[in-house]
């Protein structure tokens, strides 16, 4: 082989370990996300206030 050939066989290596690594951290970064999503007590959108707090047209 070439030395060309050679250099862009280890740089092919390297990068499909980087890609490996991304992946773990992607993996890792859906799971936090997914996680946050299951734990979280409050909805999204507060209920409707009591009756105490209801604002009143024909005031």
């Amino acid at each position: 082989m070439a030395e060309d050939e050679k250099e862009l066989l280890a740089e092919i290596a390297r990068l499909r370990e980087d890609v490996r690594q991304l992946r773990e951290i992607v993996n890792v970064l859906v799971n936090v996300v997914m996680e946050e999503d299951f734990e979280e007590e409050e909805p999204e959108f507060p209920s409707y206030p009591g009756n105490e707090n209801k604002f009143n047209l024909y005031n």
